[in-house]
């Protein structure tokens, strides 16, 4: 194994089912060349250790992560325009898809930014900036920064002093950014986990100011709008925020807040809307939570369900109890897809959306590994089990589209 300051070279080489690729093509609008064996990336924790590597092909073949592409933490990162963003150890790396792989560009000291602190989450706002964050401290003060993508600069920086709601503070927080918005979803009550809010609630501020913060109250459920893996919160094609909750008492431990259902609501013109609640929870027998989802376009949301009764300790989370719904917010819909239960709480960003298909990975406890392409709106059967990962217990926790 090979290492450098940047990235530890295992090999720059992706091992298909039928042999090396490396070559170029152009893209669906002809209008640029493509690096084709960089045009996903895959991401994927193997026993203690953690990989990625860039392939051009989801639905076929094998994909080799052990000995191939680099060692690293790839699940939370983001893939804009041609370019990788990932945080390396105290740093933010910034790397080019090429026909040989990821080439370094650059990088921003992130413990100069936050000494004794942190960024969990990374986030494109769709207008050339990244925004990192991370929940609060024991403070009530969460830290960010905002980075110009196109000097890879810092633009502004620093911690963020929530609101505190009837005494309350935000004990976890994930934001989305929404044009001259920023809704940060929370979970609030005391630092130690205790005296939960019985609520929803976002708090808004004006972007990329970072002023102005006004509160968002809903009382039609209870728990996290900040989500755990994944955020919570996505931004439709027509602007309105919509966002689940998780009220699972395994992650915020009220006991007595877990009769409330798990649902998703609207924000609409800087505000809940309160004509619009969907109870996911309505379409089960039983009591279920929301532990991850992703948004797949035109208001359908892939999530992963888990019924509260598979849940006897933390660690079944890890077990295959997960599954696997489609979710169409406008119809208001659930669609259980087959596909195999797994733990898919292990994912962080399924970021792949290609020609009508939402790729996800399915990395089975105890078994094996693949990519499954779903056509999006076509059905419990709309699915296809597509490109294996090599060996048992290869958990893929991101997956990117790259161009």
């Amino acid at each position: 194994m090979k290492t450098n300051k940047f990235l530890k070279i295992v090999s720059l080489s992706l091992v298909l089912g039928f042999g090396f690729v490396s070559c170029s093509s152009e893209d669906e609008n002809n209008s640029k060349l493509v690096p084709e064996n960089s045009k996903y990336l895959v991401s994927a924790s193997v026993g203690d250790g953690s990989y990625y590597t860039t392939t051009d092909n989801l639905s076929d073949g094998a994909i080799s992560i052990i000995g191939n592409g680099y060692e690293g933490h790839a699940n939370l990162a983001a893939s804009v325009d041609g370019y990788f963003y990932v945080f390396g150890d105290g740093t933010l790396d910034k790397h080019k898809f090429t026909d040989k792989g990821l080439v370094h560009e650059g990088s921003i000291s992130t413990e100069a930014l936050v000494p004794g602190s942190f960024y969990r989450y990374i986030q494109n706002t769709g207008d050339g900036e990244l925004f990192l964050s991370n929940f609060p401290n024991d403070s009530g003060e969460a830290p960010y920064a905002i980075i110009d993508l196109a000097s890879f600069t810092v633009n502004k920086h620093g911690f963020m002093k929530l609101p505190e709601v009837d005494g309350r503070k935000a004990i976890w927080t994930q934001p989305v950014v929404n044009g001259n918005e920023i809704y940060f979803g929370t979970l609030y009550g005391n630092p130690d986990y205790s005296n939960i809010a019985s609520n929803l609630i976002t708090v808004k501020y004006d972007y990329p100011s970072l002023t102005n913060p006004k509160v968002l109250q809903s009382n039609v459920s209870s728990g996290s709008t900040g989500g755990y893996r994944t955020n919570a919160s996505f931004v439709t094609e027509n602007g309105d925020v919509y966002q689940h909750n998780l009220n699972s008492p395994w992650w915020h431990g009220a006991i007595k807040l877990a009769v409330n259902p798990s649902v998703f609501v609207r924000i609409k013109n800087g505000a809940y809307d309160n004509s619009y609640t969907f109870d996911i929870t309505s379409h089960f027998s039983e009591p279920v939570s929301i532990w991850n989802a992703w948004y797949a376009g035109n208001n359908i949301i892939y999530a992963n369900i888990v019924k509260e009764k598979s849940i006897t300790a933390w660690g079944d989370l890890k077990e295959n109890i997960g599954k696997l719904v489609e979710i169409n917010l406008e119809a208001k819909t659930v669609t259980e897809l087959n596909i195999p239960g797994a733990p898919y709480v292990n994912i962080f960003k399924a970021e792949c959306v290609e020609d009508g298909k939402f790729y996800i990975p399915v990395s089975l406890k105890g078994g094996e590994a693949n990519i499954y392409e779903i056509t999006i709106g076509g059905g419990a059967n709309g699915v296809k089990k597509g490109a294996k990962l090599d060996g048992s217990n290869v958990y893929i926790n991101g997956i990117y589209r790259n161009f």
